[in-house]
């Protein structure tokens, strides 16, 4: 995020000090604590870039810049795959029954719309509490590719553990965002959001961001109390390779990629979960896709291409990356469903499946999540 650095409270005079001999004073610093994240947000007026600015301070000081993060709808980068229609070969019939009970998953996103207003399935609608609805995707405008995302997350969920209850947690935004971004000061503000209010069995974050070191202070300083006693699956990104991908790259998320074959040439909907293995134990056709992240950022492999979930009615027009193009619009037309690809609707998949397998009488323990992941 432009002008804005993350600094840990204890470090604060140590790099205001520093700033004053770089020139920067108190004058060109709006100096805000970040509720109890033990982090201070210090936002400097100067034209010096951040990167830079910080490789002057000379690394003794631990400050990072206010990281920004995106839907992993980006394939290589910003050129983005868009929904597609689905075929009816490609739709469930209905869901696989029986399911996530007393399972709650939490779904933080840019936005969801009512999915009774847009004509989804029953089931895709029961048990789904959405903190705030946005209005159905306007037929008469342009939308960037990440239209639908936050509620093909929820659908993915609701065909793989139905009985679950899922929680929704929306990121705010704010007029000149790049479209589709978060920082990382706004992904934890939604995460801290959804953990206070409700008990959450399975934390899903679709966005994910580039760091220096793997890691974005504020989001951090949130989730860290509740990896003991949550599972938070992560998309892992969609750039090919980028190792430092939070919050996947943390040692204690699921970070999840993305299988280069199709959810439907991996028998979507009933053998989903067969094929959710790690990639480094895959066998025979299972291979990540050549843009989805690798190494450290992937624990879990899942279906990720052309993933179907319940969508809108109608006629979309939908340009292919967040990148404001006119060129590469292309308006299709979806009977209610479409396809989605990214390692966004992996993480999905990744959370659906473990939900499902420790659905029950009782809600699951930590070790029950961690036994049905490591299946």
């Amino acid at each position: 995020q432009r002008g804005v650095l993350m600094v840990p409270n204890e470090a604060l005079d140590d790099l205001l000090q520093a700033l004053g001999r770089l020139g920067l004073t108190a004058k060109h610093a709006k100096i805000e604590p970040i509720g109890e994240t033990g982090v201070t947000q210090v936002r400097l007026t100067t034209r010096r870039p951040i990167d830079k600015l910080i490789e002057d301070l000379g690394g003794t000081i631990p400050v990072e810049p206010s990281y920004v993060l995106f839907p992993a709808t980006h394939i290589k980068g910003f050129s983005a795959r868009r929904p597609m229609p689905a075929p009816r070969t490609a739709i469930p019939r209905g869901p696989l029954r029986g399911r996530g009970k007393n399972v709650n998953i939490g779904v933080v996103d840019m936005g969801f719309f009512d999915p009774k207003e847009a004509g989804h399935p029953a089931w895709a609608a029961t048990g789904v509490v959405l903190d705030r609805k946005i209005p159905l995707p306007d037929p008469a405008a342009i939308h960037y590719s990440y239209v639908g995302h936050g509620n093909a997350i929820v659908g993915i969920l609701k065909q793989l553990a139905p009985a679950a209850t899922v929680y929704t947690s929306t990121l705010e935004s704010r007029p000149g965002d790049t479209p589709g971004g978060t920082t990382d000061r706004r992904l934890a503000e939604a995460i801290e959001r959804l953990l206070g209010r409700h008990r959450i069995q399975i934390l899903v974050v679709p966005f994910g961001g580039s760091t220096r070191l793997g890691t974005m202070p504020v989001t951090e300083s949130v989730l860290d109390p509740h990896l003991g006693s949550t599972l938070v699956v992560a998309s892992a990104g969609n750039d090919g390779l980028d190792p430092t991908m939070y919050p996947a790259a943390d040692p204690d998320i699921v970070g999840a990629g993305a299988w280069k074959r199709k959810a439907t040439d991996l028998g979507w909907l009933s053998k989903a979960c067969a094929s959710v293995s790690s990639p480094l134990g895959a066998l025979g056709s299972l291979a990540l896709a050549e843009w989805s992240n690798k190494g450290i950022a992937v624990q879990a492999g899942a279906a990720g291409v052309a993933v179907p979930a319940p969508f809108v009615k109608g006629v979309l027009k939908i340009r292919p990356g967040t990148q404001d193009k006119p060129q590469g619009v292309k308006a299709s037309n979806f009977a209610g469903w479409g396809l989605f690809t990214g390692t966004s609707f992996s993480a999905a998949v990744v959370a659906g499946c473990v939900a499902g397998a420790v659905g029950g009488a009782t809600p699951p323990s930590p070790e029950m999540l961690g036994a049905a992941l490591v299946k």
